[in-house]
């Protein structure tokens, strides 16, 4: 069997959403003949891992082997030396904008001091160890091709490193777009954004092939990277067709109607939309408050606007943020729900990886998207019902319709979006890259 070096910084037990494409990869390659060795990061060196949970690593071909490096980010590192420095408690990077959260950018040296630590992000301290990991690894181990996963860009840089000292075949997989993304950096100094850009152009030019993860960002890469075009090839997201889910909870009779978003809210992602629409059913009593909740599970970030709007009290007394948990307990919030809810306007290339699991689930969803990659596979696989969530009636309907149980019909397991399916397309890509 061959073998496949895979490069992801987010692995179990990290759980976030970028976690699970390259868990499932690496579960289901050995089947199609290729085995995985996976170099990830070591989350006791983060500063803020978040929730961890190793439950999901069980699902992995008891010979795989997972290398953990340290990580640093460098901004972290210069701001607590400046909190040092002037005798106040550490925050770290803490109030120092990232704008992938939708936060509103000075052009003060914060922001200096941001762009000139984070290219091409804030993981590229990273970078040494895990480079000088990837040459211990192919050196130690028979590995025929090595595999890099983003974001963060970073391991693709340390990919690149690698691919060039050892002349081994590259696979670069986008699970979001690089520079052209909505949620990219707004960079206040000006020479920064063009290295951006040279670093994207020198993944794609060295790569033997590069995936994206729907046919809208594959296209984007092709028009801006003409000459790589022959070597780009889309291989979706899915879901685990081997993942034992929880049953589904019965209809909502003698409970409230519960509407629930998994996963995290920062940029376009923005529920207020949504918020207005039920605050007015509410206002107007169309909608009684012990007949439904509102649940997002999950991490929040940016400026978090829609924060006014829970200063009503009837609309504040039917909606719930959580933080973040487990996998299992999100999938079991997830099947004891009536509706589950899309939130991905204007991000035209990238699917939230959430649809699928939602698919998979086999629960109503209610999509506030704004045309692109989301919409298109909601359409195709008529897995729910879409609204522009600049349609402040659309959505009022929607939800009356839906606690009527109107037009709430159940998606199916669309079988392209298997992961087994989907891992051997990878091998594919894998042999066509192998000499």
């Amino acid at each position: 069997m061959r073998k496949v070096l895979m490069i992801a910084y987010h692995f179990p037990p990290l759980t976030t959403s970028g976690t699970y494409r390259s868990l499932q990869f690496a579960r289901y390659l050995p089947g199609h003949g290729w085995g995985a060795v996976v170099l990830t990061v070591r989350a006791e060196t983060l500063r803020a891992p978040g929730i961890l949970d190793r439950e999901p690593l069980a699902a992995l071909p008891a010979d795989t082997r997972v290398v953990r490096t340290r990580a640093i980010e460098p901004l972290d590192l210069v701001l607590r030396a400046r909190d040092r420095l002037r005798g106040r408690p550490s925050k770290g990077n803490a109030g120092v904008p990232t704008n992938g959260g939708g936060e509103e950018r000075t052009g003060g040296w914060r922001d200096w001091v941001s762009d000139l630590l984070t290219v091409p992000d804030r993981q590229v301290g990273w970078i040494p160890s895990a480079l000088s990991a990837a040459l211990r690894i192919i050196d130690e181990e028979d590995v025929s091709a090595i595999y890099s996963s983003s974001p963060p860009a970073s391991g693709h840089v340390a990919a690149l490193l690698a691919a060039r000292l050892t002349g081994c075949p590259w696979i670069v997989d986008f699970r979001d777009p690089w520079t052209s993304s909505r949620f990219a950096p707004d960079r206040s100094l000006s020479l920064v954004r063009p290295l951006d850009r040279f670093l994207e152009a020198a993944v794609l030019s060295n790569a033997a092939r590069v995936v994206a993860t729907t046919d809208e960002m594959r296209a984007d890469f092709a028009a801006r990277f003409p000459e790589c075009a022959g070597k780009l090839v889309t291989i979706t997201n899915g879901y685990d067709p081997e993942e034992a889910l929880p049953p589904l909870d019965r209809p909502a009779v003698d409970r409230p109607f519960t509407i629930t978003h998994a996963g995290t809210l920062y940029g376009p992602r923005d529920p207020s939309p949504l918020l207005r629409a039920v605050g007015a059913l509410l206002e107007r009593g169309a909608i009684s408050p012990d007949r439904l909740r509102v649940l997002f599970v999950g991490s929040t970030s940016g400026g978090m606007p829609w924060r006014g709007l829970l200063e009503s009290p009837l609309l504040a007394s039917v909606v719930r943020f959580e933080p973040k948990v487990s996998r299992g307990e999100a999938l079991r919030r997830l099947a004891a729900s009536d509706l589950l809810l899309v939130v991905q306007a204007g991000t035209d290339l990238q699917v939230p990886r959430k649809l699928y699991e939602y698919m998979a689930l086999g629960k109503p969803i209610l999509a506030l998207v704004t045309g692109g990659a989301t919409e298109t596979v909601v359409r195709e696989e008529r897995a729910g019902r879409i609204v522009r969530p600049d349609d402040p009636e659309g959505i009022e309907t929607a939800l009356l319709e839906a606690l009527r149980g109107e037009g709430l019909s159940r998606p199916e397991r669309p079988e392209r979006f298997d992961f087994r399916r989907l891992s051997g397309a990878l091998a594919e890509v894998l042999e066509e890259a192998v000499p």
